[in-house]
């Protein structure tokens, strides 16, 4: 008789115990997992912050007279002349970083790589002479995360509307 008692006062106790400390375990886990992969993503770079670089860095080239601009009034109608100092800047390595902080790509130690080339629609290079005629800045790897703007312009000198590609990344 003892022996029935006994078994009626704790025999479903010890499963509902293991139950409630492996849920409790678990959600202690996933909440942690929670918390620690929200600390870390500010860490984590993508082409996501890269990408507006790139847009910002292709306006100022084909917008302002300070770029590669022909006249304020004309956005998109670029000069010749200017893209070929451009060009002589971004591959020289004494001007590239100057070049690169005109373009707002230096901030505090974090400074973004750039290249800029001209291109025609079907993606060949545009030349001058023998050599393209802009070709510059470092080139990113294939695993690098890269934003690239294109944007249309027209090159007064030459009667041409060609592309002017520029790619940013860290």
């Amino acid at each position: 008789m003892s022996i029935i008692k006994k078994m009626q006062e704790d025999a479903g106790q010890v499963s509902l115990d293991y139950i409630v400390g492996i849920t409790t375990f678990i959600l202690a886990f996933v909440f942690l997992y929670n918390i620690l992969s929200s600390l870390l993503l500010p860490f984590q770079f993508n082409s996501d912050e890269v990408k507006p670089l790139a847009d910002r860095a292709a306006a100022i080239l084909v917008e302002s007279t300070d770029g590669l601009a022909a006249s304020a009034t004309s956005p998109n109608i670029i000069d010749k002349t200017k893209i070929v100092q451009l060009n002589t800047d971004l591959n020289s390595p004494s001007t590239y970083d100057d070049k690169r902080a005109e373009l707002g790509l230096v901030n505090g130690n974090l400074k973004y790589n750039l290249n800029v080339s001209l291109r025609y629609f079907n993606n060949s290079l545009y030349p001058n002479s023998s050599n393209p005629l802009m070709l510059g800045g470092s080139i990113p790897d294939e695993k690098t995360n890269v934003g690239q703007t294109i944007r249309m312009v027209y090159l007064s000198q030459d009667s041409k509307q060609l592309m002017l590609q520029v790619k940013v990344w860290i």
